[in-house]
């Protein structure tokens, strides 16, 4: 696993999703923190509260709808909030999305979280969290909807945090 860790550093897909990710999140921007460069990544197993702590409000929206039924599913707050009021979609489309999802819970379920969660390890930052994930929500929820206590991450190390001048 410390091999396929080692590739996410390389791959630039990998900088830009955190990038866009470090850039748009609230805590972050109040903070005016440039956006630091990864030095290094471990392959680790974390507990899985610590990967849901960034975000943590949302959490309960997005496990009330891999426990929801038929009927309680378009009330669901990931269907309205989030998918409809956050995301603009349809109802028909919000509905599919989280029928994908569902499908991702039964998937973990059955085979495990077969692609690593991607986090920061962001403790010398003033931040409300020590792991800033930037991939891998979905599997964290789904993990802790079943009851897992670790998920497989792979947890990057980076320079100081510098605040911008502007």
């Amino acid at each position: 696993m410390q091999f396929k860790a080692l590739l996410a550093l390389v791959w630039p897909k990998t900088h830009v999703k955190f990038e866009r990710d470090w850039c748009k999140a609230a805590s972050v921007t109040a903070r005016h923190y440039e956006t630091p460069r990864f030095t290094r990544v471990d392959a680790l197993w974390i507990p899985v509260d610590s990967v849901l702590e960034k975000n943590h409000e949302e959490n309960e929206a997005y496990l009330e709808v891999l426990r929801a039924n038929g009927a309680q599913l378009e009330q669901a707050r990931y269907i309205q909030d989030i998918q409809i009021g956050n995301h603009g979609r349809t109802l028909a489309c919000a509905l599919a999305k989280a029928e994908e999802f569902r499908r991702l819970a039964r998937s973990v379920e059955r085979d495990g979280i077969r692609r690593p969660v991607l986090l920061v390890d962001v403790a010398e930052f003033d931040l409300p969290y020590r792991m800033f994930r930037f991939d891998g929500h979905h599997r964290a929820i789904c993990a802790k909807h079943l009851g897992m206590d670790l998920v497989p991450a792979f947890v990057f190390k980076v320079t100081p945090p510098v605040i911008s001048r502007h």
